[in-house]
């Protein structure tokens, strides 16, 4: 399966050819998008053969909200056909996977015998839905996955609408999915962390400095690493813990500005550069040499049977593809950014000595990164953990710090150092000043400019001044003041 969108420049200037090897007439497909007033952009499903087989539903339905204009045409790319798409895949990899372990073999053994099976989202049964949804859950917010399951659930409302499907697959109770859960809350107000409780709640919270014996973390280093990467390049809970170990380089490999970026593909498709600070690799490489060398080490029996059910995605290691980073798979080079996190989480290699390197970065027991869910159980524990310190420097109790937050702290933080070099530099005429909020968009991968602009307030509004200021008219409201021995002592304008 793979994504096209419309680009009337290109289609000029590009022979075209259908899939049976005919020539097409590049002007009436022209002519045929603009009868629909399709826009350039607008995004169609195809098989990688470019055939319809299987995708047809799919796209008619985005034709269909587009003409009937239920969604504009970004919305329609950016969160429908890809929900809708991914959706998709997991059906045909699932149905490939069921009758791989039939045969015994390889799921990509299976695929390159087969093909990949062409069936569409209209033939989803009311288990495959679920079961998609419970994996789902394991790796989003439940926010994220509100939106995720509102586009299948507007899909399959369409389709029998439409007559496409005898009933509705999804599951409902008086008229409501049960995949979408419930009681989600939603704030518009970025909560985030200041500089020092950010490197408080990494170093007590997560690696455990201090804990009581009994409450210290299992894997202190790789813990502490995986916040680290969130708190300082605003990567999502889910990109950071199946980062793959070849995205990122070790220290003797870092250049000499000492920032490190490469490209991952993330929410809604779109692609962005990450950029990772040396300080950072240094903290990693050393999770890489201890921790992370001793679990793998201990996990290579689970890792061989594993290996044995077919239950990992076995490629021949890291490569290059075109000067960016690949794995090789079958003696193809793919992109990384290509990798879905299904694949990114079985990922595995051969080393020459016989034993089984895991491509992840971070690994649990079994060798295979943590499930999300554990990501989640990990900031729980590490709350609990800065509590019991009860530290000047542990987070506000408005703020509950999860994964998330740590975006939140990345974006506000980078704003405000943004913008504080900005009117550092305002005198220079030769000083060419980019737009903070757009830089800030790029780093996260926002689709959106007003995503951006959530963190704004919080970034002029709030810096190191601002709590002594406010004591300060605290402290002035209640009346107290400082005699001449620097002592607190209330005002006598009201003593009796």
């Amino acid at each position: 399966m793979r994504t096209v969108t419309i680009d009337r420049a290109r289609l000029v200037e590009m022979p075209q050819t259908a899939p049976d090897g005919c020539p097409v007439d590049s002007r009436v497909v022209a002519e045929v998008f603009d009868l629909f007033s399709l826009p350039d952009g607008f995004g169609f499903i195809t098989n990688d053969d470019g055939t319809l087989t299987g995708c047809e539903h799919l796209n008619q339905y985005l034709l269909d909200a587009h003409a009937q204009r239920a969604y504009d045409a970004n919305s329609l790319r950016l969160f429908h056909m890809y929900n809708l798409g991914r959706l998709l895949r997991y059906l045909r990899r699932s149905r490939a996977q069921r009758s791989a372990n039939a045969e015994g073999i390889s799921v990509l053994a299976w695929i390159d015998t087969n093909g990949e099976p062409k069936v569409d989202l209209t033939d989803a049964t009311r288990e495959e839905l679920q079961a998609y949804a419970a994996a789902r859950r394991e790796r989003l917010a439940s926010t994220t996955l509100q939106t995720e399951f509102g586009c299948l659930n507007n899909f399959y409302r369409y389709a029998v609408e439409s007559n496409w499907v005898e009933r509705d697959p999804i599951p409902r109770w008086n008229g409501r999915s049960t995949l979408i859960p419930r009681n989600i809350r939603t704030s518009r107000v970025s909560k985030f962390l200041t500089a020092p409780q950010t490197f408080h709640f990494l170093r007590v919270g997560l690696r455990g400095d201090g804990a009581a014996v009994g409450a210290q973390p299992a894997s202190p280093e790789r813990d502490y690493c995986y916040g680290l990467l969130l708190a300082t390049t605003g990567l999502r809970r889910e990109e950071a813990g199946l980062l793959l170990d070849g995205e990122l380089p070790h220290l003797k490999n870092m250049t000499s500005d000492g920032v490190h970026a490469f490209e991952r593909s993330g929410k809604g498709g779109i692609t962005r550069f990450v950029y990772v600070a040396e300080e950072t690799v240094r903290a990693i490489e050393l999770y890489r040499q201890t921790e992370r060398a001793t679990r793998v080490l201990k996990a290579q029996a689970r890792l061989r049977r594993m290996r044995r059910d077919g239950d990992l995605f076995l490629t021949e290691g890291f490569g290059t593809l075109r000067g960016k980073p690949a794995v090789v798979v079958d003696g193809r080079k793919v992109a990384l950014m290509n990798l879905s996190d299904e694949d990114r989480a079985r990922a595995v290699t051969l080393n020459d000595d016989g034993t089984i390197e895991p491509l992840g970065l971070f690994v649990a027991q079994g060798g295979l990164p943590p499930s999300i869910k554990y990501w989640d159980d990990l900031f729980s524990d590490a709350r609990d953990r800065v509590h019991a310190q009860g530290h000047h420097d542990r987070p506000p109790d408005h703020v509950t710090v999860g994964p998330h937050t740590m975006r939140h702290t990345f974006a506000v933080r980078m704003l405000a150092a943004l913008m504080r070099h900005g009117r550092e530099t305002s005198g220079d005429p030769y000083q060419f000043l980019a737009n903070p909020v757009l830089t800030v968009k790029e780093l996260l991968g926002h689709s959106s400019i007003e995503t951006t602009h959530r963190y704004l307030y919080a970034a002029e509004t709030w810096n190191d001044d601002v709590p002594n200021a406010l004591r300060l008219v605290a402290t002035e409201t209640v009346g107290h003041i400082l005699n001449e021995r620097g002592i607190n002592r209330a005002s006598s304008e009201y003593d009796d």
